[in-house]
């Protein structure tokens, strides 16, 4: 398989597809097949990526790093308390969203307050 950097296939890619050319057969079917079936798709992974712009791409290490450190924000409430949640009067009631009274972080423990009731936040 072809490795892919940027827009474009590396030249080792087509050294490697070349030397497995030298090497295959002429005589035997399966290997032309196979070298047949390779070029066709490196040409078609090449039309696909020909106008792909890959700061766009979603396996770069940057984006990764980047979800994963939105994910963490996003399970600890961005540092802010949780003031609304979904409250079940009874256990067999659906859970509705309301205000809560005091607020409190993502695990349900009392955030703290300031003299005039006001959460903290840092």
């Amino acid at each position: 398989m072809a490795t892919y950097i940027g827009n474009k296939f590396t030249e080792q890619d087509s050294a490697k597809l070349k030397e497995f050319e030298k090497r295959a057969d002429p005589n035997d079917r399966g290997a032309q097949a196979l070298l047949d079936e390779m070029r066709q798709h490196i040409k078609k992974l090449e039309e696909m990526r020909k106008n792909e712009d890959p700061r766009l791409s979603f396996s770069t290490p940057e984006f990764k790093e980047a979800q994963r450190v939105f994910t963490d924000a996003f399970k600890k409430n961005f540092g802010r308390p949780v003031e609304y949640a979904l409250v079940k009067d009874y256990s067999w009631s659906t859970p509705q969203l309301r205000k809560l009274d005091k607020p409190v972080d993502v695990d349900g423990n009392p955030w703290p307050l300031d003299a005039a009731g006001n959460p903290i936040v840092k």
